[in-house]
């Protein structure tokens, strides 16, 4: 097999496909952009429509929490302005002070588990995110993998520079055949039909922008 111009044994292959050819014939390179790839797989609307719904569910709960704190503070207020009235005796102003004191740190303390829980929920929805668009750069990996092979390409090289999950990137190949376009097609054969005026991931994500 002759050695890919330029590539030394740092610029890597996103697959290696084919068996070793004769030593006369050359290498067939591909490539594919796997972050548009990922961005029009049709499971990509799915997923993101999971973590709106995990992101709404966390934004109603810390409503919740938030409204619990207000009513504190509401509450501290007018424990405040009971005390500082004039006609208060001694006794009964040092009494609503203890009270606004204990309130002022109960409110505190529910501020500071809300903003400890919110880290937790930030910190499970990133690794949720992680988790489920691994699986589905995996599901579209195995198909380029499939795909490449029954198209003869001995190598098919990543050009998004930002696929992660162990996908490799491409730094160079001459002459290399863009696959991109037919793999689009490809992960999206068995996609359900669309209802009328249904919109793809892609169109969310620009309508968004």
């Amino acid at each position: 097999m002759k050695p890919m111009p330029l590539i030394t044994s740092l610029l890597l292959g996103l697959f290696s496909l084919a068996p070793v050819h004769g030593q006369d014939e050359p290498d067939k390179i591909g490539t594919v952009n796997m972050q548009q790839l990922l961005a029009e797989y049709y499971k990509m609307a799915e997923t993101i429509e999971l973590f709106k719904g995990y992101k709404e569910e966390v934004i109603e709960q810390n409503k919740e929490k938030m409204k619990a704190i207000e009513t504190l503070v509401d509450q501290t207020r007018e424990l405040q302005a009971e005390a500082e009235k004039s006609e208060l005796s001694r006794e009964k102003r040092e009494e609503l002070f203890g009270k606004l004191v204990s309130q002022q740190r109960e409110a505190e303390a529910l501020q500071n588990a809300r903003m400890a829980w919110l880290e937790r929920k930030n910190a499970a929805f990133r690794e949720k995110e992680a988790i489920e668009l691994g699986k589905l750069r995996e599901e579209i990996v195995e198909i380029v993998r499939e795909e490449g092979e029954n198209r003869g390409f001995d190598f098919i090289f990543d050009r998004s520079g930002a696929s992660g999950a162990n996908v490799l990137i491409l730094a160079y190949a001459k002459d290399a055949t863009d696959l991109t376009a037919a793999m689009i097609e490809r992960i999206n054969q068995d996609a359900p039909e669309k209802a009328e005026g249904e919109k793809d991931s892609g169109d969310q994500s620009s309508d968004g922008e």
